[in-house]
């Protein structure tokens, strides 16, 4: 972490060249490289609601049914902190329960007048997402910057 896409690529490449009998054999991935969503980006709005493998509830990243936001939310009077929420009550609310408690918290519109959404992000290993280990998915910061741990996935 911590050093250009480029450069992780080359060395995932080269570590895949040196051992490829521990990647069944493939000669190359499919590098899906993701910059990470800045405040300033379309879409900043959004919340991701990840879901159970059966894509039937949230459960959060962590599987503990919480759910972030990254950014302060600011309107016209003030910027505050909004989340985490907690989309697990005994069994996981589906996504229609979580977004619409999330919504309720903050009803008020930012300084661009836009509201809090919501969208389904089904894990790796679901219908929606099928597991793939020809693929790497690497997440970067608008410099290119690596900013977590590459995953073959």
């Amino acid at each position: 972490m911590k050093k250009h896409v480029n450069y992780c690529i080359a060395q995932i490449r080269a570590t895949l060249a040196k051992y490829p009998e521990l990647f069944g054999g493939r000669s190359d991935f499919d590098f899906q490289v993701n910059k990470i969503r800045e405040a300033s980006d379309e879409g900043y709005n959004l919340v991701a609601l990840r879901t159970n493998e059966a894509e039937t509830g949230v459960v959060g990243i962590l599987g503990d049914g919480m759910i972030w936001y990254p950014h302060p939310w600011c309107t016209v009077e003030q910027c505050f902190e909004i989340g985490p929420w907690d989309c697990e009550v005994g069994i996981p609310l589906t996504v229609e329960q979580c977004c619409s408690m999330i919504k309720d918290t903050v009803p008020a519109a930012d300084i661009n007048g836009k509201t809090l959404e919501c969208y389904a992000d089904p894990p790796i290993g679901s219908e929606s997402n099928p597991a793939d280990p020809g693929r790497v998915i690497i997440h970067t910061d608008a410099a290119g910057i690596v900013v977590h741990i590459p995953k073959n996935e």
